[in-house]
């Protein structure tokens, strides 16, 4: 499955596909407004307003922020997106910040992961058998009190 679409973009002008091919290293940092394909390794920071895919063969070290990113070789940093798919036999090492996130069948991922939109977990915690949720005391059980009596 990939993600990188060889049409035209939706404003009907042709997307371009940059290639970082098997056997090349690239140190540095990389904006992009097309599509990146890495079959090689790169270390670095890469912003790209489309797609990053990074083949079976590629590796990729430091920072990604993109549209789509599609993993199938191997990736350790941080990443940033719309949306992550980690392909069969891709590997994710860091931290995720996406909108969506699939991991297929045979992939790997070490690290942590905040979806988008998603509201912060409710904290638990223990009730007494007394109070209620809120932490009132219920209805029908009272504490005993003591009571002054008054001499006449």
């Amino acid at each position: 499955m990939g993600i990188i679409s060889r049409g035209r973009a939706q404003n009907g002008q042709r997307t371009g596909t940059t290639v970082i091919a098997a056997g090349s290293k690239l140190v540095g940092d990389l904006a992009l407004s097309d599509n990146l394909h890495i079959d090689g390794r790169l270390e670095g920071a890469v912003r790209s307003d489309a797609e990053v895919s990074i083949g079976e063969q590629g590796s990729v070290e430091g920072e990604i922020s993109a549209r789509r990113i599609l993993v199938s070789g191997q990736f350790q940093g941080s990443i940033e997106a719309e949306r992550l798919e980690i392909a069969a036999g891709g590997r994710v090492d860091g931290d995720v910040v996406v909108g969506e996130l699939v991991i297929e069948s045979g992939a790997q991922f070490n690290g942590s992961s905040k979806i988008r939109g998603q509201e912060a977990p409710r904290q638990l915690g223990h009730v007494k058998e007394d109070e209620d949720p809120a932490g009132d005391k219920k209805a029908g059980k009272s504490e005993p009190r003591a009571e002054a009596s008054q001499a006449g």
